[in-house]
């Protein structure tokens, strides 16, 4: 008799303890965390975006697209890595809001809209603005939280990685390739120095000469370069008119190519003879990487 007791008492809290659960629980979307009156800050169709404006802690980016091509327009003009900027347009196309994290003002530094880290994004399409929003700290690898700039809701945005759209440097966006001929198409590579001037050929075996002197093996190392001549950097340092490119190197491939030299650079070389001439170049051409 007492085992049956026992039994009972048993299911009587199990029954308790369910009854418990479906009055207590989490029953529904009963907070604001989910509730939302849109999914979407804006419609883009990426096909038609033209311009995107980044402000981000005092610098500000203008990307713009004119005859097919994305070029930076602000703080320089200049052409730009296009794999970069697709990235851009494709998140703020496809970009999603899945949930509300705060509506507290006192909040939001916290998810990274003080003013030194949040960022106005301008969006254009057909030449018309379609957007503005501010963009805070990443939520995910695919994720960034996001705010319009006149309500108090914080949403975290999937497909929206904030490093596609913010860069620590600007120049970044741009495309660092000079130029790049294939070495097989080179005929010639001729120097023109004060002092100096002379013209590396290439003979029926596909050797290189300087007149009766061979090039060397070293010469492969700038045909090596001039297939993928990069810069590191940008100079915002604007030239005058009265700046001369005393020196100038012309690559014949078919068509000329000619790179100009400062005078700067040729301080650095010291070159004195014509025997000194390809080792130097080499490290010239490295120098130049950095200045263009």
């Amino acid at each position: 008799m007492k085992s049956n007791k026992t039994y009972l008492y048993i299911v009587i809290f199990a029954a308790l303890l369910i009854a418990a659960y479906f009055i207590t629980s989490d029953r529904g979307e009963k907070t604001t965390s989910y509730k939302l009156t849109e999914t979407k800050l804006f419609e883009l169709d990426s096909v038609k975006a033209d311009r995107i404006e980044i402000v981000n802690n005092g610098a500000k980016v203008v990307l713009t697209k004119a005859t097919g091509e994305w070029r930076m327009s602000e703080p320089r003009d200049y052409r730009t890595v296009s794999s970069h900027v697709e990235n851009a347009v494709s998140n703020l196309a496809n970009m999603k809001l899945e949930s509300i994290v705060s509506k507290n003002p006192g909040k939001q530094d916290s998810y990274g809209f003080d003013e030194s880290n949040k960022a106005v994004i301008s969006v254009f399409a057909s030449g018309n603005k379609v957007s503005e929003f501010l963009l805070g700290n990443s939520a995910s690898l695919t994720a960034s939280y996001v705010k319009k700039p006149d309500s108090e809701n914080i949403y975290i945005a999937e497909n929206l990685d904030r490093n596609n759209l913010i860069k620590l440097d600007p120049n970044e966006w741009l495309d660092k390739n000079i130029l790049s001929i294939p070495k097989q198409s080179v005929n010639s590579v001729s120097w023109s120095m004060p002092g100096e001037s002379f013209i590396a050929e290439k003979n029926e075996r596909g050797n290189f000469y300087i007149g009766t002197d061979s090039a060397g093996k070293n010469f492969d190392g700038i045909l090596n370069l001039l297939e993928r001549l990069q810069t590191t950097g940008f100079s915002d340092t604007t030239l005058s008119d009265q700046t001369e490119f005393t020196s100038k190197v012309v690559v014949d491939s078919g068509s000329k190519t000619e790179l100009n030299f400062l005078k700067l650079i040729l301080r650095l070389l010291n070159i004195s003879s014509q025997s000194q001439v390809i080792s130097k170049f080499m490290k010239w051409m490295k120098i130049m990487q950095t200045i263009f």
